[in-house]
Parts: C-alpha cells; sequence; structure tokens
C-alpha cells in the first residue's frame, strides 16, 4: 500500500493535531500484514486497510474515539476483521445466489509476501509464511497478532470477544503446530 507523505509538520503534542505520518509509518506494514491474513488477496487487504484507517481519522478527529494512540492499531486491527468478515459474508452471499457448490474451496489469490524480512532469511521466511497459510485461520489469526502486531493475550480476547485461556491455548496449539511443521534449521533455541 503506498501513500504519499505531505508537508503537514503537525506533532502529537497535547491539544494539537497528531502526527499521522508518524504513525502510519511506524504501523502500517503490520497492519497491511493482518489485512493480507484476513483476506487472501492483496487488493482486498489494502481496500480493507484503507476504510479502517478513514474510520480511525474520522472517529480521532470528531472526538468520537478518546482513546490514546497507542490503541489506534487495536482499533484498526478490529475494523480490518469485522470488515473481512462482512466482505467474505457478502461473496458467499453472492456464491450462493449463483449456485457455487457449497464444498468449493476459496479462491487463494497470489499476493505480496505477508512477511518481510530485512535480512536474507527469504527461505525462513517462505516456510513461516507456507505454514501460517496453510494452518487453521484461528490459528494463524492469533499468531500473527501477538507475535507481528505485538498484541498482549488480553487485547486479542477482547478483540476476538473471546475468553483469555482460549486464546492462550489456541496461541500455544497453533506455536506447536508451527514446530513440528518448521525445518529445525529455523529454529532458534
Amino acid at each position: 500500500m503506498s501513500r504519499q507523505k505531505t508537508d503537514d509538520s503537525s506533532t502529537s503534542v497535547e491539544g494539537s493535531r497528531p502526527d499521522w505520518d508518524a504513525w502510519l509509518d511506524a504501523h502500517c506494514a503490520r497492519l497491511l500484514l493482518y489485512a493480507r491474513s484476513q483476506t487472501r488477496s492483496e487488493s482486498d487487504a489494502e481496500d480493507l486497510l484503507q476504510i479502517a484507517l478513514i474510520r480511525l481519522v474520522r472517529a480521532v478527529e470528531s472526538g468520537e474515539f478518546r482513546k490514546t494512540q497507542e490503541q489506534w492499531a487495536a482499533y484498526v486491527l478490529s475494523c480490518i476483521r469485522h470488515d473481512a468478515i462482512d466482505l467474505q459474508r457478502r461473496r458467499n452471499a453472492g456464491q450462493r445466489t449463483e449456485r457455487v457448490a457449497a464444498t468449493q474451496q476459496p479462491q487463494v489469490v497470489e499476493c505480496k509476501p505477508w512477511l518481510t524480512c530485512q535480512d536474507d532469511a527469504v527461505t525462513a521466511r517462505d516456510e513461516v509464511e507456507r505454514l501460517l497459510r496453510n494452518m487453521r485461520e484461528d490459528y494463524a489469526e492469533l499468531i500473527i497478532l501477538h507475535v507481528w502486531q505485538e498484541l498482549p493475550f488480553r487485547e486479542i480476547a477482547e478483540m476476538l470477544d473471546l475468553p483469555l485461556q482460549t486464546v492462550v491455548s489456541r496461541y500455544r496449539s497453533a506455536m506447536k503446530f508451527l514446530r513440528q511443521h518448521l525445518n529445525p534449521d529455523y529454529l532458534t533455541k
């Protein structure tokens, strides 16, 4: 997702406009990663992220969103998740009207890599990404939210409307799955 920087030199000092550019620079890649994991399509991921960011801006500027800037990412993640569910429901309804077989696998559109590495560990990245794409969706979602979004389990539980112990248990199961299927050369002790 590309965006143009503005020459607006606003800062997030008490009482002044938030520094949107700095916040986007810090969070955009991770938010797009989550959107990709929810949609399996690059264009849908970018659309959902853009819609969620517009909602955030409107909520902050109207004063409707009264939480701190540290909680913006959780708000955007929640918007992405709900919009991805709505998008899938709309597509499923469209498929039913077209009498598409209910057992048909969802179309996976090739998109940019979900994960980005700054070193040369492309093979390891590809392996982890392959496993994330092929594991249960709820497991992959938890790993992305906890590892890449750096959200604590309590926030994830609130966001997904699940008991804390369920989130922790599923996360452990997801990590066990990764350890069992990941090439041992990629695991660090």
